[in-house]
């Protein structure tokens, strides 16, 4: 039997609410990059935490983008110094078991002791669809629930980008139409593989790139281009509703590592998904 352990808002229409809800926070802050997130725990037992994870804030340290500030240098700092929120619960070790995008947003789900890191692991090394994302993206495929059954290697001369590519890795994701939009749809994707930008690579491969992913050729989500006789201001440049990549980790499914019973995840969307929605469903939907 599974447990749910946040009610599944947001899941279904374009705008869907979610329900209220007393809500954790910590603050991860970085004083080298002099930046804090205000972070959701999503929920909690006594071997992993799973946080509601924000844009702009890579999971771990990444090689080929040395700058930007990651979860892993932050939890490592504050494990040291024993920060509050590490003090109170307990916390000695912990590690991340999966890793989400730079720009993507999300559950992040961390392991408090090896062995549930470990457990864990392999849960999502396992070749299951035990992860929900929800992307917009450019256009409108041609089916309703699609798969994309491409090998994706690094790219010759960008390699932290992912291309299409017979001597790749296999790379499975499966895909299903939430709503579709004036020239633009919301999918539901579940990757099957666990491969680096895997989503966001094979929906740009497919042509449907998703919005405002710069890196694969996402253009930014603007209000001007779905409103009709939209007024710019004078000399105020006008702001993307959506200025990264619009892909959001939001259900997460595995076997607890103690107790062996089946966890579902929830993470709420971010306020730049509401936000964009909000327009979205007011002046894009197709009648």
């Amino acid at each position: 039997m599974s447990q749910d352990l946040l009610p599944q808002g947001g899941t279904g229409k374009l705008g869907a609410g979610m329900a209220d809800r007393d809500k954790t926070y910590i603050h991860l802050t970085s004083h080298a990059h002099e930046q804090s997130w205000k972070t959701e725990v999503i929920a909690e037992s006594s071997s992993w935490i799973c946080f509601n994870k924000h844009t702009h804030l890579g999971t771990e340290y990444d090689h080929y983008h040395q700058d930007r500030p990651h979860m892993t240098g932050i939890v490592e700092n504050d494990l040291t110094r024993e920060a509050g929120w590490i003090k109170e619960r307990g916390i000695t070790w912990l590690t991340p078991v999966h890793t989400l995008d730079f720009e993507t947003t999300g559950a992040s789900l961390w392991a408090k002791n090896e062995t549930a890191a470990e457990k864990l692991k392999n849960v999502f090394h396992s070749e299951q669809p035990n992860r929900i994302y929800q992307a917009l993206i450019h256009g409108s495929p041609e089916e309703d629930v699609f798969e994309i059954d491409l090998k994706l290697a690094a790219h010759p001369f960008q390699q932290w980008l992912m291309k299409a590519d017979k001597t790749g890795k296999k790379s499975l994701t499966q895909c299903e139409t939430i709503e579709r939009l004036k020239a633009y749809t919301l999918l539901r994707c579940k990757p099957v593989t666990e491969r680096h930008h895997q989503v966001r690579a094979h929906l740009a491969c497919r042509k449907h790139p998703v919005v405002a992913d710069a890196s694969y050729g996402g253009d930014v989500l603007m209000l001007s281009e779905l409103k009709r006789n939209y007024r710019f201001k004078k000399d105020r440049p006008e702001k993307p509703l959506m200025d990264r990549a619009a892909i959001h980790l939001e259900q997460l499914r595995f076997p607890d590592p103690d107790t062996g019973e089946e966890i579902c995840l929830i993470a709420p969307m971010h306020r730049d998904w509401e936000v964009a929605f909000k327009y979205l469903k007011q002046y894009a939907l197709v009648q």
